[in-house]
Parts: structure tokens; C-alpha cells; sequence
């Protein structure tokens, strides 16, 4: 038997009055954006390199949501460059010219190893959308999820694009929702390992783990606060699963909840001060919101009659979006994702069709969703621009990938 909010099972063997509150969040504007023309006329030098520099940048830049690759002599924007060296090192020189200005916007040299040219060409990538946009790329981020294979679930990491992927957990058990610290150092996730549900948290410079939340029942749900020095997450040590907070260390534990529902998934405002959480106390599983040292709950959703896995973004200070939060809603026996509007309370849908799509986490730049899309019993992992509509494939994962956690 299960207890089941969407994206997270509970073993049921383990488990044995609202007000307002102020909402944090962003009117939902998601419209169809204009793309600005970019031609790319690749690099000189060792044809072998220079061909894979060339199309690391092409997907980057469509990847970014900003340009349209089109030919070199209609584009707004134009690329030249040159590689020297040869896999062990390589250096990239890059110009990008506005032509109708005859204005250079961009004029660097980049320098990687054989192993870090993908690195490299995405450090341009961002270079790119920064000077021509003024706005954050996320060519350099990377993104955490659950690897399916082989019987187990497994911990690992990739680039925002699909590849490099690297394994953390070697544990032959159940690990799942992972999420990141701020500062991009560590991953907190629930681990099935010693049987019961743990929160431990991986230190991906060390390898260290370090288990912060042990409790008899269920331990789950951990998400860092904006700061790096809070962590919410959800208990059933006193029978009921509610909300928690503690301190980084794992010291400090607070009670927030006290309902007759269970309370999971919690996700932190991008000002720290409140926390969105999905509850079954009405029944159904709906997101409410409560300021972080607790107090009166507010309800936020209400159609769909089944919503689940709500992410805040944080967009930067100097970005043209504003705070969102997602949310898996069921519609008519199908999961599709959504963004809450708090002004008017409803849930506009962005990702609606026959597939089953879940778990959406949100890049560092307010604009891009990961998330995992369920064909035919299995998982794969797409790309969602909320600003334009579009979708992306990551690159297949043998075996399944899912519970995306996009990282700083």
C-alpha cells in the first residue's frame, strides 16, 4: 500500500485553521517571444575541433531561448573565430559583430582542456547571451536527477545540455529527489539505502556524505532555503508527516505544520520568507504556503483538483522575469505541468499533451524548466522555455532519468 503525492511514494508500513498570509510570486505572463537572428560561421583551425566547437555553440545558443540560426548575411548578429591546439589544450578565439551597426559586441579568447572544451564553449555561450541580452545564460549550470538502471535508482549529475553525465550514488538502493545548495556544493536527496527513508546530503567536491535527518518514519522533501543556511523538509516522527525546518547542519528542528493532512515537497520564496508545500488536509493534494518560522497556512490552489511538486524560481536581480512557481497538475488521469498565478489563483498549463510530465525545477534564470516526461513506461528529461513554448530532448539516458533538480 502507498501513500502517494505525485513524485514521491511513501511505505505506508513506516508511517504510523488557515489565514492569510502574503504571497510571494509573479503574475503569469507566458507569451511567445521573439527570437533575435544569429549566424554562425564557425571556426578556423583543425577542422575536427573547430567542427565540434561550431556545434556546441549552435545548440547552446538555441538552447538559450534569445536567437534563431540563420544564414550570415541576413543575421542581426554575426560570429567569426578561430581554435588553436589540439585535444590535450585548446584555446578559442571568439568575435561577435552586430553587422547593421558594424559594432563589435564581444571579442574574447577562451582556454580548456581536451576533456573541458564543452566547458568552454558554454562559458561563450553565456558570454554571448550576457553581451547582446543583458541577461544571465545557463550554458554553464548543470543538472541533477534520478538515473533508473539496472533495478536501482541512482544519484547523478550532467551538464544543462545532457552530456557529461557522472554517477554519485553507488548505493544499489533507492535514492531520489535531489536538491541543491545555492552555492551549487551540495545536493541534499531522500536515500533508501538503510531501508527507511533518509535525507543525507552529498558534498560533490569531496564525495563526503553526511546524513542529517534520521528519525524514525519518514525523512524526505529536504530543500535548502535562498541562503544556503535552512533546510525545510518533511517528517512523521510524532505519526503524522509534517513540515520541518532545521539548521544546514542538521541541528535547530522546528515544526511548522500541525494538520491532519500530510504535508510534502516543500520549496522556499526567493526572498526566504515563505515556503509553498503541497497537503492533503482538504483531501485532495493542494499547494499552501506558510511563512518560515511557521504560523497561519494559506491555501493557493484550487483547480485543478490535484496539484503537486510546486518549484519557486529565482530569477536575478538583474533579469527580465519574475518569480514563478510550477506545479505538476492531474487533468483527466494525465500529469501536466503548470505556473500559479496569485492574482487571480489559477494554475496556467505549459506543458499539456498525452505524455505524463512531471517535476519541474527551474533554471537559475527564471526562464527554462527541466522536467520528466513519461511515454510508453519510460522517463526522459526535456527542456521547457516558458517564454516561448518550446521543448528540447535531453539526450537519452540508458535505463530512465527523472526528478530533475536544475543547479545554481
Amino acid at each position: 500500500m502507498f501513500l502517494r503525492f505525485k513524485g514521491q511514494a511513501v511505505i505506508a508500513l513506516i508511517l504510523i485553521g488557515t489565514g492569510a498570509t502574503r504571497v510571494f510570486g509573479a503574475d503569469v505572463d507566458v507569451t511567445k517571444g521573439s527570437h533575435i537572428s544569429f549566424g554562425v560561421s564557425g571556426f578556423g583551425g583543425d577542422a575536427s575541433i573547430a567542427g565540434q566547437v561550431t556545434e556546441v555553440l549552435k545548440n547552446d545558443l538555441r538552447l538559450s531561448g534569445y536567437f534563431s540560426l540563420t544564414p550570415v548575411g541576413g543575421a542581426k548578429y554575426v560570429q567569426s573565430g578561430a581554435v588553436r591546439g589540439d585535444r590535450s589544450g585548446v584555446v578559442i578565439e571568439c568575435v561577435v559583430m552586430q553587422q547593421d551597426m558594424k559594432k563589435v559586441v564581444l571579442s574574447k579568447t577562451y582556454q580548456g582542456s581536451g576533456q573541458d572544451l564543452r566547458r568552454a564553449v558554454h562559458k561563450l555561450t553565456d558570454d554571448i547571451v550576457q553581451a547582446i541580452t543583458s541577461q544571465p545564460g545557463i550554458a554553464q549550470t548543470k543538472i541533477a536527477f534520478v538515473w533508473s538502471h539496472g533495478g536501482v535508482k541512482e544519484l547523478a549529475v550532467m551538464d544543462y545540455d545532457g552530456y557529461n553525465v557522472k554517477q554519485l550514488t553507488y548505493d544499489r538502493s533507492i535514492s531520489v529527489r535531489p536538491r541543491w545548495s545555492p552555492d551549487g556544493r551540495k545536493i541534499v536527496y531522500t536515500s533508501y539505502k538503510n531501508l527507511f527513508p533518509d535525507v543525507l546530503e552529498v558534498d560533490l567536491y569531496t564525495g563526503q556524505r553526511l546524513r542529517l535527518a534520521a528519525y524514525p518514519g519518514l525523512n524526505t522533501g529536504a530543500a535548502f532555503s535562498p541562503d544556503g543556511l535552512s533546510i525545510a523538509l518533511t517528517l512523521s516522527k510524532g505519526g503524522n508527516p509534517e513540515l520541518y525546518t532545521m539548521n544546514a547542519q542538521g541541528g535547530d528542528l522546528r515544526q511548522l505544520t500541525h494538520s491532519r493532512g500530510g504535508e510534502s515537497s516543500p520549496t522556499w520564496s526567493p526572498d526566504g520568507r515563505d515556503i509553498a508545500y503541497v497537503s492533503d488536509e482538504s483531501g485532495a493534494p493542494q499547494i499552501w504556503m506558510m511563512g518560515k518560522d511557521g504560523g497561519a497556512a494559506s491555501r493557493l490552489t484550487v483547480s485543478p483538483s490535484y496539484n503537486t511538486e510546486p518549484d519557486w524560481s529565482r530569477p536575478p536581480a538583474n533579469s527580465d522575469m519574475k518569480p514563478m512557481l510550477a506545479l505538476t497538475s492531474r487533468v483527466g488521469g494525465k500529469f501536466q505541468l503548470g505556473v500559479y498565478d496569485h492574482g487571480t489563483g489559477a494554475v496556467t498549463p505549459v506543458v499539456a499533451d498525452s505524455a505524463d510530465n512531471e517535476d519541474p525545477s527551474w533554471a537559475p534564470d527564471g526562464r527554462h524548466l527541466v522536467f520528466g516526461k513519461t511515454q510508453h513506461w519510460r522517463t526522459q528529461l526535456y527542456l521547457l522555455d516558458v517564454v516561448t513554448g518550446e521543448q528540447v530532448q535531453l539526450p537519452a539516458i540508458e535505463g530512465g532519468a527523472s526528478e530533475p533538480a536544475w543547479g545554481p
